[in-house]
């Protein structure tokens, strides 16, 4: 495959991603592919196809006089007035009055524009005779129904109209306009865009369960922390159990729990079909087995990522390596679900060591910190190692983020702006309490943010930790059971009856439970037999 051709490839994916967004009404989703989709077009046809194009900033939507300006400054065949059109129409916004129809209709001519060229594209590179032309039907863009034929079309042509396209697909998605002199009204146009509100603090939820309610994407989040004693010969706590339900310890006793361990705390052997695990470790130390023959020791702020996919069985247990001192745990593990398409990928192990995870410090006027761990998504110039290849976080349009905030006594922190449609939650789960967005948040409090714009967090009278989830709703049914998540109870159903008939693969390890020496360090060993140790 050609570099050329693979442009194309993925200019056809992002056209597929705004029909996708204009099907669950993701309306700014839809416009943001669309554009996309059509200067990827323009760089199949480029000097470089070999090297990416430069595309605009994720959220960035171009400007009323962006567009007009480009428009004027290009030979615009008919296709590409339709491009620049529909973007100016969906750029000024969809009024209330208009019906869903209406505006899924408007949208519907930016993509099968955007088709268009993309179609006429993929012919000058080849796949049709230049003597002859085109010979093709492609959607008329006017109507968005009507299939026109359009024959004899010059191989001239066809590059005259991606020029036109491309050029001012590609300087309507530039920062700012270009460097032109403008009209007034044009300036008119630039200085009467919108700016994105601030948001506010909505809903809030006491936290007074270990697991915490989510929004969709995200499942539940499990908020684990306990005060461990000392460890025995095995790495499980020297101190009576007696009194707990061995197996199914949850009561908190002595600060602690057993959870399913009978002699080392933790999660035995136990299956997932159809979303990920996200676990966010903050102290002590977990040993994680699966049935891929996947294994590692990690902790202390590492991060382990694991999409279950179609099924996989693993153990997450805490050994107690400390003998001469107390162990204690800490750790937030983070439900992550899957869209009905990649429900059945194949299952997939992955470490985010803490010394590659990007801490972002500030420091604001009065001289007052904030750290900003970033687990997943970006803040500022600073993003992760990448989730793993069918995680929802791996999808641009997601907007998905986890961060992890620790806030001085009376610091401030903005948070930015989001695409509309992102939902956004933050957990004041350490210190005095919060305010957000100017309302006062309790410790242990979950606030569900309104709007995309910024918001402001100001710590309390002590030092306040924080953790964000954001993410665009995945919008399925969910169907849940126990350790599997599907979209149907049919699927649920099919869920069990696979596990009793393959145990997804096995488990090649000697016990349920198997932990590591006490001696071994932080390590990982992939199903593929790859070693990994941080740094």
């Amino acid at each position: 495959m050609t570099a050329s051709e693979r442009s194309l490839d993925i200019a056809a994916y992002h056209l597929d991603e705004a029909v996708e967004g204009l099907t669950f009404d993701r309306f700014d989703w839809a416009l943001e592919e669309a554009i996309r989709g059509v200067v990827w077009v323009l760089h199949a046809n480029s000097a470089k196809p070999s090297q990416a194009p430069e595309l605009p900033p994720k959220g960035t939507i171009p400007t009323v006089a962006q567009l007009k300006m480009a428009l004027a400054q290009s030979t615009a065949s008919s296709a590409a007035e339709a491009v620049t059109a529909s973007l100016i129409v969906a750029q000024k916004g969809f009024p209330s009055s208009e019906s869903l129809a209406m505006r899924r209709t408007q949208m519907a001519h930016i993509v099968f524009a955007s088709c268009q060229l993309l179609d006429h594209s993929a012919h000058t590179l080849g796949l049709c005779d230049p003597t002859v032309g085109y010979g093709g039907s492609v959607p008329d863009v006017h109507d968005g129904t009507t299939v026109t034929p359009r024959r004899g079309v010059r191989r001239r042509d066809m590059l005259r109209l991606m020029a036109a396209g491309g050029a001012l697909s590609l300087a309507a998605c530039s920062r700012a306009a270009p460097a032109q002199p403008s009209t007034s009204e044009e300036s008119s146009a630039e200085s009467s865009a919108p700016e994105v509100a601030p948001a506010s603090a909505g809903t809030t939820t006491r936290l007074d369960q270990m697991q915490w309610p989510t929004s969709d994407p995200f499942l539940f989040c499990a908020y684990h922390v306990d005060h461990y004693p000392v460890g025995n010969e095995s790495m499980g706590p020297a101190a009576s159990l007696e009194g707990r339900v061995i197996g199914r310890d949850f009561a908190g006793v002595d600060g602690w729990n057993m959870y399913h361990g009978e002699a080392v705390p933790g999660f035995p052997r136990h299956p997932h079909r159809g979303f990920e695990t996200v676990t966010v470790v903050r102290k002590g130390r977990l040993d994680h087995a699966d049935s891929m023959g996947a294994t590692a020791r990690y902790g202390d702020g590492d991060v382990q990522w694991l999409t279950a996919g179609g099924g996989i069985q693993h153990a997450e247990m805490f050994p107690l390596m400390n003998t001469d001192a107390e162990n204690p745990a800490e750790l937030f593990q983070i439900w992550l679900n899957l869209p009905a398409a990649d429900k059945m990928v194949p299952s997939h192990f992955k470490m985010l060591w803490h010394e590659d995870i990007p801490v972002v410090t500030s420091t604001d006027a009065d001289g007052r910190e904030t750290e900003v761990t970033v687990v997943a998504g970006s803040f500022g110039d600073q993003s992760p190692p990448s989730p793993p290849p069918n995680s929802w976080a791996s999808k641009a349009r997601s907007d998905l983020a986890i961060w992890k905030i620790r806030m001085d006594a009376g610091a401030r922190l903005e948070l930015p702006t989001v695409s509309e449609g992102t939902d956004r939650s933050v957990y004041v789960h350490v210190g005095a309490g919060a305010r957000v967005g100017g309302a006062d948040v309790d410790n242990q409090t979950r606030v569900e943010l309104e709007g995309a714009g910024p918001i402001e967090l100001l710590a309390g009278s002590e030092d306040v930790e924080i953790l964000l989830l954001q993410g665009r709703a995945i919008g399925e049914p969910v169907a849940r059971r126990g350790p599997f998540v599907m979209n149907t109870q049919a699927e649920i159903r099919q869920a069990y009856t696979d596990y009793q008939a393959t145990a997804f693969g096995g488990w090649p390890w000697p016990n349920n439970a198997p932990v590591h020496a006490r001696a071994q360090g932080r390590f990982a060993l992939r199903a593929d037999g790859v070693r990994e140790e941080p740094g």
